[in-house]
């Protein structure tokens, strides 16, 4: 990956507050050195953990943007006879290491609110494993077969408001290792930074019925993701703690109220 643009090399600027947090992260990398198309590091510092402090001084997001993306979920989850749910995380959640960026570990963002969020397509791939391990009856009627789509669809998660991330590190033991010095955990570590979402944020999750089913389906599968994301986790890493959520009681209810005061103020 390099820089877009050649005033991100010759001219660095700092990331503004209010800005796409997701394109900064992801399209303006300004410490790359033009000559050899390496990050700019001394003895003194670590650019990739400097490049990741860009985007956590601040919380991320526009606060009218992220109310406006709720209050159309909402819409649409009430509109289709579906259920929504908010859910808090409980330790820190990741998604997207493995997307190629300069810093070695990716992170994925919403395209235009520049947040974290969960993929629909990822949620259902998580509910349906977890539904598929308690061999819960009617998976391929839920979820879909190659001959068949499923009952119920999984919308995208977003966060219900401005969101603070944090920088984590992963300590390997197993670089540069060969044959006469095998890998073991007496090696030196290599510390690589990456970024995380910090815990305790609040997520909006729908689920809808498809046209033509009952929503009974789109029940089922809210209690089977809540026992999944606070059991196995979302997103990277879950299997050493990272992506626990629990949901928040009576969070519906205070997203419904708030969003119902807003549109008797406007």
């Amino acid at each position: 990956m390099r820089p877009l643009y050649q005033a991100a090399i010759e001219e660095p600027k700092k990331r503004f507050k209010q800005g796409n947090a997701g394109l900064w992260f992801d399209k303006f990398c300004n410490t790359w050195r033009k000559d050899t198309w390496t990050l700019t590091a001394d003895e003194r510092s670590n650019p990739k953990l400097e490049w990741i402090k860009t985007v956590t001084h601040h919380r991320v997001g526009v606060h009218g943007e992220i109310e406006e993306a709720v209050r159309r979920l909402l819409q649409l989850v009430e509109a289709r006879g579906g259920r929504g749910e908010v859910f808090r995380t409980q330790a820190r959640f990741v998604s997207g290491l493995g997307a190629s960026h300069p810093i070695e570990n990716g992170f994925t963002w919403h395209p235009t609110l520049g947040v974290p969020y969960l993929r629909g397509s990822s949620i259902k791939g998580v509910v349906r494993a977890w539904a598929e391990e308690k061999e819960v009856p009617g998976c391929n009627r839920i979820f879909g077969a190659p001959d068949r789509v499923g009952s119920v669809c999984f919308l995208d998660a977003v966060p219900t408001e401005r969101v603070r991330l944090e920088a984590d590190v992963m300590t390997p033991h197993y670089a540069g290792w060969d044959d006469a010095n095998p890998p073991g955990d007496w090696c030196s570590p290599t510390p690589i930074p990456f970024l995380v979402t910090a815990a305790g944020t609040p997520f909006l999750f729908g689920v809808v019925p498809c046209e033509g089913t009952s929503s009974d389906d789109a029940v089922l599968a809210m209690n089977l993701l809540a026992e999944a994301l606070e059991i196995t986790g979302a997103g990277a890493k879950t299997a050493v703690g990272y992506g626990r959520m629990q949901r928040v009681e009576d969070g519906m209810r205070l997203l419904l109220n708030h969003r119902k005061q807003r549109d008797e103020l406007s």
